[in-house]
């Protein structure tokens, strides 16, 4: 049986693909650099630390952090990367991570926010990544 979070984790693989135009195969659950990817845009992210507070009662809560790196080309050198970097992550942030909680009630997921969101500000242009820490906090089942 998996752990809350493994299916955290796997839950939010499945909104990605299925809340957006990345397909399935475009997102891993591993760090993949900018030149390994072939199909965009591409979605990858590690689930980094887990904080767990004691709430008594025998309560846990688990504090998930995520490092999320999108990836998006665009075939022309101009600032569209930008603006495709930025729209991926303002898409991401709005349609999954401010709508987690309330769609995995399942899971007991009490939060999920964005706790930074930044872009490479075209440096890397025609492509574009938009980088999102974020945080789930959800209940765990021990």
């Amino acid at each position: 049986m998996p752990t809350r979070r493994t299916e955290v984790a796997e839950a939010l693989v499945e909104d990605i693909y299925t809340k957006t135009s990345v397909l399935r195969g475009n997102v891993q659950r591993q760090f993949i650099f900018l030149n390994e990817v072939n199909d965009f845009p591409f979605v990858t992210f590690i689930p980094r630390e887990e904080v767990r507070t004691h709430r008594g009662d025998g309560r846990k809560l688990a504090s998930l952090q995520l490092s999320l790196r999108a990836y998006v080309h665009n075939g022309n050198p101009g600032g569209e990367s930008i603006r495709d970097a930025e729209n991926i992550g303002i898409q991401i942030e709005q349609d999954i991570i401010d709508q987690f909680a309330a769609s995995h009630r399942d899971l007991e997921v009490e939060e999920a926010r964005v706790i930074a969101f930044r872009t490479d500000e075209g440096l890397v242009a025609p492509y574009g990544i938009a980088d999102l820490d974020i945080v789930i906090v959800y209940e765990v089942n021990v």
